[in-house]
């Protein structure tokens, strides 16, 4: 087997989830993240178990670090533009994002080059 169906350097730069609904349809919600088992994946959770915050806190400092971007967020009528801080607040607020965020991270698989 050839050693490039290995290669998930995509996570370096990112790849765009697509949100779904409750429904498990696509929303217009794209969400750029990094792959949690890149390079800059593996610095951003380092830096996160050295704060030493706690699982959840931890956790969410990942996502929150390996988000690099997004579209079609809004809250309230209102385009929200990228930020980590907002990114923060959004998973925080709003778990159900979260949780496809860093289910999407963790996987290799979306990070294959093709």
């Amino acid at each position: 087997m050839d050693l490039k169906n290995f290669d998930i350097s995509n996570g370096e730069t990112g790849v765009e989830l697509t949100i779904l609904d409750l429904d498990n349809k696509p929303t217009d919600i794209k969400i750029k993240v990094l792959s949690f088992h890149g390079k800059k994946g593996r610095e951003v959770f380092m830096n996160a178990v050295k704060e030493n915050k706690g699982a959840e806190q931890s956790t969410l400092e990942v996502m929150v670090g390996l988000t690099v971007g997004w579209s079609g967020i809004s809250e309230n009528g209102k385009e929200l533009k990228f930020s980590h801080n907002e990114a923060k607040r959004i998973y925080e607020t709003y778990p159900l994002i979260a949780n496809q965020v860093e289910r999407f991270a963790e996987n290799a698989r979306n990070f294959l080059k093709k």
